[in-house]
């Protein structure tokens, strides 16, 4: 089976063309994904919600892809943003793009596989949008061990009956992806450690999981 890193390495920039609207040549089946994924619309809600907390705080940008959400948050001035992702291909290029726009000095990115490393880089906010998507109930229960009680945000597809459920993952099936996992609100309760607050929040029609909200 193909693994992580292999697949996104060669589906990140199609995928993140599609999902972001840069040019390039892209499948017709990607341009059908994209219009459910709704991508642009949660880089722009997280930032929504986020961006009254970034100043001066360094922020973790788990499953970074071409770093787009980290590019968007530099406006409302981090004192640093680490960008990861597992994909050596999407680190190249967003490094490049960081270098060309000259900003490479405010966005750290590093290839990592988050579901393998024992520690987090240091932070004060962490970030995924369509990271926790790829994690089995144990690795996002490790992942939250992680975090501790650090402020967390995190976009999230809830496990449900629905025709969007239904058509993605055909689609999944059909792009051969070697891992996507969605949970229900009780899973995903049940793996929080003791003391952790967790809330499932709505924000412009999409789901999150956080603690900077009461539930």
């Amino acid at each position: 089976m193909t693994s992580q890193k292999d697949y996104w390495d060669k589906k990140i920039t199609e995928w993140s063309s599609a999902s972001y609207g840069r040019k390039s040549s892209i499948s017709f089946l990607e341009k059908v994904a994209t219009y459910f994924r709704s991508v642009d619309k949660r880089k722009d809600a997280a930032i929504k919600i986020i961006s009254p907390l970034i100043k001066n705080k360094v922020i973790l940008d788990l499953g970074c892809g071409l770093g787009e959400f980290a590019f968007g948050i530099l406006r409302y001035k981090p004192k640093k943003v680490i960008a990861l992702d597992i994909s050596p291909n999407a680190v190249k290029q967003a490094r490049l793009f960081a270098k060309k726009k000259k900003i490479h000095g405010k966005v750290r990115f590093e290839v990592s596989d988050v579901v393998k490393t024992k520690k987090l880089p240091e932070s004060d906010i962490v970030i995924g949008l369509g990271f926790i998507d790829y994690l089995t109930l144990p690795q996002l229960k490790n992942l939250f061990r992680m975090i501790g009680k650090k402020p967390y945000l995190f976009s999230c597809f809830e496990k449900k009956f629905s025709l969007f459920n239904l058509l993605h993952n055909i689609y999944l099936i059909s792009q051969n992806c070697p891992g996507a996992y969605k949970h229900t609100r009780s899973e995903i309760r049940n793996i929080v450690p003791k003391g952790m607050k967790l809330s499932f929040i709505t924000k412009d029609g999409l789901l999150f999981i956080t603690n900077l909200h009461e539930s």
